[in-house]
């Protein structure tokens, strides 16, 4: 989301190898490198897909996520193991984070294909911090923490079912017993490919992106998207948190690694090259909106009124929370580098003003 009352930044060019909006039918893997298959999965909502990647190892494969535990998903699935693959050639699962796009259906899958399960471990720890929490406890911590925010009653009670888990089965879930921990640094082959682990914090607590050097790809998951933004978010989960510095750290990081010249393979949209454009393209992004709460804070503002500075239009239930928690990040930002001081008041609820 780009911040209101600026100019837009001017976009930098981005070649679309396989084209501008164009992507394989649902079931159709289509490779884009050798030995790698995009596969395109749908998605309920807005953003209606999610790419996932398909990794020949031989005569194995290697899936990198896997799609929202939804039936929809399960028969794209099912399409692929009839038609390209048998879930008996699968022998590893590598997810890039924790977001139920990406991990939705890795215990079905694993449990389908005999396979292990590869993620880093503070993705993993989020994740089962979910799974096994107490609800009721959770629920008021949701209530407490918005009413801080300045939600009202009827708001706090509204978006404690945005934070509710489902219940469904052990079976459903990603078991710790079915996880082996990767970390940035590490290297992994499929057949002749060798890929690197690239850490990224921000959006998650940190997400793994998966570089192939030698044939100049990366695997971004949410970490490099070409015309979307990943929300970065303080939620009652992380409130302890500076997220989106983690954020600019980790797009400075990519920006300053990953040549132009690489074909970025990303969750959602389509591959695309000249990430260190887009890196720095999302950093002045977010420096711009770091700008507007700059000035906008020179009057006391809590959260609620200074997120109408960042997103003024009409908000959905659920862009409500997204545009909130995005709002406390940049906040926290500033808190954090000492411009904006933050205080309680007698309401329990929290404000912010420029030192």
């Amino acid at each position: 989301m780009t911040a209101a009352n600026n100019a837009p930044l001017t976009k930098p060019y981005l070649p679309y190898p396989f084209e501008k909006g164009w992507a394989p039918e649902p079931g159709k893997p289509f490779e884009v490198s050798a030995g790698v298959f995009w596969l395109r999965m749908p998605l309920p909502g807005s953003l209606n897909h999610i790419n996932l990647w398909l990794l020949k190892d031989n005569e194995e494969w290697v899936i990198v996520d896997t799609g929202i535990d939804a039936e929809s998903c399960k028969a794209v699935w099912e399409q692929v193991f009839e038609t390209f693959c048998l879930p008996s050639q699968v022998n590893r699962i590598y997810i890039t984070h924790f977001h139920m796009d990406h991990i939705g259906l890795a215990s079905w899958l694993a449990l389908k294909c005999h396979a292990r399960i590869y993620m880093t471990r503070g993705e993993f720890a989020r994740y089962h911090g979910i799974v096994i929490r107490d609800e009721e406890k959770n629920t008021e911590t949701v209530r407490s923490y918005y009413h801080s925010l300045g939600f009202d009653q009827d708001t706090c009670n509204a978006t404690v079912k945005f934070f509710k888990a489902d219940n469904k089965p052990k079976e459903a879930r990603v078991q710790p017993e079915q996880v082996s921990y990767i970390k940035e640094g590490d290297r992994f082959t499929t057949g002749g490919n060798q890929w690197e682990v690239i850490g990224g914090n921000g959006h998650s607590p940190e997400h793994a992106c998966f570089y192939n050097e030698e044939d100049q790809i990366m695997i971004s998951g949410d970490q490099s998207l070409p015309r979307i933004s990943s929300n970065v978010s303080i939620y009652p989960g992380n409130n302890d948190k500076n997220p989106l510095g983690d954020w600019i750290s980790s797009c400075e990081k990519l920006r300053d690694r990953i040549p132009q010249q690489v074909t970025i393979l990303p969750a959602h949209q389509e591959p695309f090259r000249n990430n260190p454009a887009r890196m720095q393209y999302i950093i002045d992004e977010h420096q711009i909106q770091l700008d507007v709460l700059r000035t906008a804070l020179v009057d006391a503002q809590n959260v609620t009124s200074a997120r109408r500075h960042l997103f003024d239009r009409k908000l959905d239930p659920v862009q409500k929370v997204l545009a909130t928690g995005e709002t406390m990040a940049h906040l926290r930002y500033l808190t954090e580098s000492g411009e904006v001081k933050e205080w309680l008041d007698d309401d329990g609820i929290i404000w912010f003003q420029t030192t």
